[in-house]
């Protein structure tokens, strides 16, 4: 039975049914070379491929969505789905946005963590070493057809750009493109699920950055919450890593407890927590994760790339 739930680095956007996904990844099978009339055979070719086979270098495209961290349409449309959570008949019959007007409501609160990173898109296995922008200009250059395929108006790159002034490059890039992709489209979410009956949704933004000198990348709470290892570093958590690990972890253990908080941490859209490099690490704010750079996005009709299943 599911009492409460924290959905790290979520897909915003559910759009597609079961059905519409299933025909979406049926191309691996095709790629794979396993096309045969029935379920059963298809399941004795798939077994009977080496292990190779379902890789890259193989040409083989096991998972749909490339362009899940690059920016809105990089890759173009298919790209922009991946198929991981779909709206089915019997597990996820509405997508989280939609649970107001469900047929259903949970019998008790139903708490849930809607949390994300706020550099999601950072490429943590080759930017370290060799930054993609060495300067603003060459991120324009670079930006000028992305964002062409976006909005017709050539002001909106640069309007856009501004509302990072401050930050190197490639740190633009990186707020940029998640802010777009999850930070914003999560808020929306967020907010609608909190509209639904019996739902306490808690929003949560992280943007401390580990010592080793990368920004809040994907899934660097869970290196965290499970001990950090960042393969290919030679790395030491320092005082304010291990404090961040052990805010988190009795974060989770207290939800996991109480499925509230004490410390002022409301739900939201009331009240939202942000993780950061300070002394306390907490900061509970009573506005939403980046709401003046969202509202902006917004405005200009660029909050509609969030993650997407299909």
């Amino acid at each position: 039975k599911f009492h409460a739930g924290i959905a790290q680095s979520p897909a915003p956007e559910m759009r597609f049914t079961h059905e519409q996904g299933n025909d979406f990844q049926r191309d691996i099978l095709k790629q794979a070379g396993c096309t045969q009339k029935t379920a059963a055979e298809v399941k004795q070719c798939l077994l009977d491929l080496p292990a190779n086979k379902f890789s890259l270098k193989q040409g083989l495209t096991v998972m749909k969505g490339l362009a899940y961290f690059e920016f809105p349409m990089a890759l173009g449309e298919d790209n922009e789905y991946v198929g991981l959570v779909m709206i089915d008949p019997t597990v996820v019959t509405v997508s989280p946005e939609n649970l107001k007007s469900a047929k259903f409501t949970p019998s008790k609160r139903l708490p849930v963590i809607v949390s994300n990173l706020a550099e999601e898109n950072y490429n943590i296995t080759a930017w370290p070493l060799s930054p993609p922008f060495s300067t603003v200009a060459e991120l324009k250059e670079r930006l000028k057809p992305q964002f062409a395929k976006l909005s017709k108006d050539e002001a909106v790159m640069n309007t856009v750009i501004d509302l990072y002034s401050g930050q190197d490059p490639t740190t633009v890039w990186s707020l940029m493109t998640c802010d777009m992709r999850s930070t914003c489209p999560s808020n929306d979410v967020a907010e609608a699920m909190s509209a639904a009956m019996n739902m306490d949704v808690y929003r949560l933004y992280v943007t401390h950055k580990p010592s080793i000198g990368v920004p809040a990348f994907h899934f660097y709470d869970s290196f965290a919450f499970f001990g950090y290892f960042f393969e290919g570093f030679d790395y030491i958590p320092n005082e304010m890593d291990l404090k961040f690990q052990t805010h988190y972890i009795e974060m989770v253990k207290k939800f996991a407890r109480d499925k509230k908080f004490d410390d002022g941490w409301g739900t939201f859209p009331g009240k939202s927590m942000t993780y950061e490099n300070s002394e306390e690490i907490s900061r509970i704010e009573s506005t939403k994760p980046q709401q003046t750079v969202c509202e902006k996005l917004s405005e200009l009709d660029l909050v509609i790339f969030g993650w997407q299943n299909k």
